[in-house]
């Protein structure tokens, strides 16, 4: 039988270019490729789920180098080193790569991922494995599956930033309360009043968390925030606070944000605070699911795994996975301040079908002002510290 390879000599040399520069792996390669689909699917309450196809199936390259010359394994030594720092001047290292089975795959653009060696033998040399990672082009929307809607994300299935998303200089009071959130999400559990003992750990108090960040960050003023996301949303929007979910919105995003989610699956709404980096901070059930929280048949947070553990809902979540926004609210210096609670606190009034939920109560240690809330990690812990999330 003939090969159905024209030159199948070229499949054994595997040659990454970088500009003008070619990086050429010494030995003898042997190169497989796979590509996985870009499925995310997320448990909704209730008991169903969603997928939504983030971006195009992304490419997996493994190389197998095998080297029986010392001059060989010299040459492989400097390429690894090469690879091994990561990053250039520009950010991440990011190779073209003419190699057939990669071009056949219309694969364009890699990055280093892991390496694997093996112990030398003199009957086979030296052998290593190495994997590559195809880099995606941002996209600015996803499609899930079966409904067929179409939702704007930041730049799924891609390591360059949130497609649509500007670096705008973030505002005093932005940096504040994001600063703020963060230690919030990994720090001690803050007590929510009227709630019977939960906390901002607990699956489904998201307006409590955003609130209790916003408190320490406003001089205490809770005048905004209801029983619910959809609540608080409605407060900022009444106060000319809020801007409707959009391009230009999307493009306006600052570290600081609040972006409400109003069609949140729960019934409740969402809200959490934008990191500026394409990810929300917040209590979520995206979050509460990552780390095993377990659903009752009506679909409500048990607040515990299987093995009958707390779960905690904080953490950091991507933007779109926590759904499509319905609007984007900014922190200001001179907050406005909304009187729509007269008398005693009530339950916020449920969702059809929905249990209703506890009164809005100002927390009992009311915070100092601006700048006195002590961080329980540092400022520039990364988002990644923080796995997992939503409401």
């Amino acid at each position: 039988m003939s090969s159905p390879i024209a030159q199948p000599g070229l499949h054994d040399t595997f040659v990454l270019l970088n500009g003008s520069k070619r990086i050429v792996l010494p030995g003898i390669a042997r190169v497989t490729v796979g590509l996985a689909a870009n499925l995310d699917t997320q448990a909704t309450p209730g008991g169903g789920n969603t997928q939504t196809q983030l971006n195009e199936a992304t490419g997996e390259v493994t190389v197998q180098l095998t080297m029986t010359e010392h001059t060989e394994w010299l040459k492989y030594r400097d390429v690894l080193a090469i690879l091994r720092r990561g990053t250039q001047p520009g950010g991440l290292a990011v190779f073209t790569c003419a190699h057939p089975e990669v071009a056949s795959r219309r694969i364009k653009r890699l990055y280093f991922n892991s390496e694997q060696s093996q112990p030398y033998s003199p009957k086979s040399g030296y052998v290593v494995s190495m994997t590559f990672k195809e880099q995606l082009k941002a996209s600015a929307t996803a499609t899930t599956l079966g409904s067929g809607e179409t939702l704007i994300i930041p730049g799924a299935g891609s390591d360059t930033p949130p497609a649509g998303i500007t670096a705008a200089p973030t505002s005093a009071e932005g940096q504040r309360l994001i600063t703020t959130a963060i230690a919030q999400a990994g720090g001690k559990p803050i007590p929510v009043p009227g709630t019977g003992g939960k906390t901002t750990a607990s699956a489904g108090l998201c307006s409590a968390f955003t609130r209790e960040a916003w408190m320490a960050t406003h001089n205490g003023d809770r005048s905004l925030f209801g029983g619910s996301a959809n609540e608080t949303e409605a407060r900022f929007k009444a106060a000319k606070m809020t801007i409707p979910w959009s391009a230009a919105a999307q493009s306006s995003l600052q570290a600081g944000d609040l972006v409400f989610y109003g069609r949140d699956p729960s019934g409740y709404g969402h809200v959490g605070v934008y990191d500026g980096k394409g990810g929300v901070v917040g209590n979520n059930y995206v979050t509460y699911g990552a780390r095993g929280g377990l659903l009752d048949a009506a679909g409500r947070a048990t607040g515990y795994d299987a093995a009958g553990r707390p779960v905690d809902a904080r953490g950091t979540v991507p933007l779109a996975k926590l759904g499509t926004p319905t609007s984007i609210a900014k922190p200001t210096a001179a907050q406005v301040p909304v009187k729509l609670i007269q008398g005693p606190p009530a339950p916020i009034s449920a969702p059809q079908g929905k249990p209703a939920l506890p009164a809005a109560a100002p927390s009992a240690k009311p915070p100092g002002p601006p700048g006195a809330f002590k961080l329980a990690r540092p400022v520039n812990a990364t988002a990644s510290q923080f796995p997992g999330v939503k409401p």
